[in-house]
């Protein structure tokens, strides 16, 4: 065992490759970022709101159809990296009304089925586009 003298600092040095990743199959970006990067092992997805790739439009409909088009907009990015649901450690939700919860959280759960991330939901004044959901997530390679 390798001990650092009192008062000395440990220098830790971590050279990752930062990758930006743009799916074919995802909409394109509303503003200058990337869907995802990966650094390492993990990858880091923007949030993705409910725009129909095809037309770059957002979606009509209540919150359990906004938010399938999310997840949906979710697996594009996580299918490009060949990872899954279950590769996703993290997530967080952003909703415009808290009382949709239990509905976003119906869909939610159709995706997102055993060995859970970590979640955390917050409601926001608003979100782009004049979306009602928003969800980032970050995935173990």
């Amino acid at each position: 065992m390798t001990r650092t003298p009192k008062g000395a600092k440990l220098v830790v040095t971590f050279m990752a490759t930062k990758t930006i990743i743009k799916p074919a199959k995802s909409p394109a970006a509303v503003g200058p970022y990337n869907h995802a990067v990966r650094v390492g092992d993990l990858l880091f997805c923007a949030g993705q709101i409910p725009i129909e790739p095809a037309t770059g439009n957002l979606i009509s409909g209540d919150i359990k159809a906004q938010t399938e088009r999310v997840l949906e907009n979710v697996k594009a990015i996580l299918d490009d990296q060949k990872l899954t649901f279950a590769n996703v450690v993290k997530s967080t939700v952003f909703m415009t009304n808290l009382g949709d919860f239990a509905a976003m959280n119906e869909v939610y759960a159709k995706y997102f089925t055993e060995n859970f991330p970590a979640r955390s939901t917050v409601q926001v004044a608003a979100l782009p586009k004049g979306a009602s959901v928003e969800i980032e997530v970050v995935a173990h390679f």
